[in-house]
């Protein structure tokens, strides 16, 4: 495809499938950038990022400098980069390195920018009961997100989707405008457009307690909870103690007291009806289907949640 060099700078696994896409159709990354390795997960042993890994496996020079300074700067220069493209990176890239290839840097960003720029876009979009939601490729300037538009595509946001369908499907559209657009933009046939930074949302990124589950909520607020942090991290409550997360939910017509149990098949109140959880997972527990969680767990009608 095209020779011109590119520098790919990502992290995680979302990064890693661009940069295969990139590999895949014969673009020539000639360096990735991306975090350096650490530990991870319950065994705490030391592990390489996911675009680390590929770009291992695919023979790509790899760098993980801690900051983007003089010394990084220099880094860069040496691999003479025509265009860096940014996916989910983790440092904010200086002025300096922004403008120093030929076509500047692109970052994709999955949301209809210029709303819901930030670090958290998917989990905003289901948490605010968006209709559609898309890709946004922007040429980078050093203010978050807010770079002019070089493409954006649509896509319509199913009713019941979760965070890593949505996340899925994203990647797959996201992946196949960057191939598109490359060889327009290297051939300068893209025109861009400045957003509207009058319209600007922003997405913080999402804590521990943003993900607790407020039952005080509409029953379809309290849904959209759910699935904005599906399958993980998840959203949790409390009960007896016991941290719970709910998995998928459907909404029910039953009414009863806001966080309360109201029936025996575990319907949870909220606002203005119910949820009924259809998978679950208790702490340190493997993620259950209702039926088989309930089998083994003691609850009594009528009992708050959260309290």
């Amino acid at each position: 495809m095209s020779e011109k060099q590119i520098i790919f700078m990502g992290t995680p696994l979302i990064a890693a499938k661009y940069l295969s896409s990139l590999i895949d159709n014969k673009f020539n990354v000639v360096s990735v950038f991306t975090q350096q390795p650490r530990k991870r997960n319950r065994g705490m042993k030391v592990r390489s990022s996911p675009v680390h890994e590929l770009a291992n496996q695919n023979n790509i020079k790899v760098n993980f400098p801690t900051r983007l300074d003089e010394d990084a700067f220099r880094l860069i220069k040496s691999y003479k980069p025509d265009l860096i493209i940014v996916m989910a990176y983790g440092l904010l890239i200086p002025t300096k390195i922004l403008n120093f290839p030929q076509y500047g840097c692109i970052n994709i960003h999955v949301s209809l920018l210029p709303r819901w720029r930030g670090a958290s876009p998917i989990e905003h979009t289901l948490l605010n009961g968006d209709s559609e939601t898309g890709i946004t490729i922007i040429k980078l300037i050093e203010k978050l997100d807010a770079g002019p538009i070089l493409v954006q595509k649509k896509i319509p946001v199913a009713e019941n989707i979760n965070k890593d369908d949505l996340s899925d499907k994203l990647t797959q559209l996201g992946s196949d405008l960057l191939i598109d657009i490359l060889p327009k933009f290297f051939l300068g046939n893209l025109v861009m457009q400045d957003q509207n930074h009058n319209e600007a949302t922003y997405a913080q990124k999402i804590n521990s307690q943003m993900r607790k589950i407020n039952f005080n909520l509409s029953a379809r607020e309290v849904l959209n909870q759910i699935r904005a942090y599906a399958t993980k991290p998840g959203a949790w409550f409390f009960y007896n103690n016991d941290r719970i997360k709910i998995i998928s939910a459907s909404i029910q017509n039953n009414k009863g007291n806001p966080s309360t149990i109201i029936s025996k098949r575990f319907e949870l109140g909220c606002l203005d009806g119910s949820i009924l959880p259809s998978y679950l997972q208790r702490e340190g527990k493997k993620i259950m289907y209702i039926e088989d969680f309930l089998r083994g767990f003691s609850f009594t009608v009528g009992d708050s949640l959260n309290a």
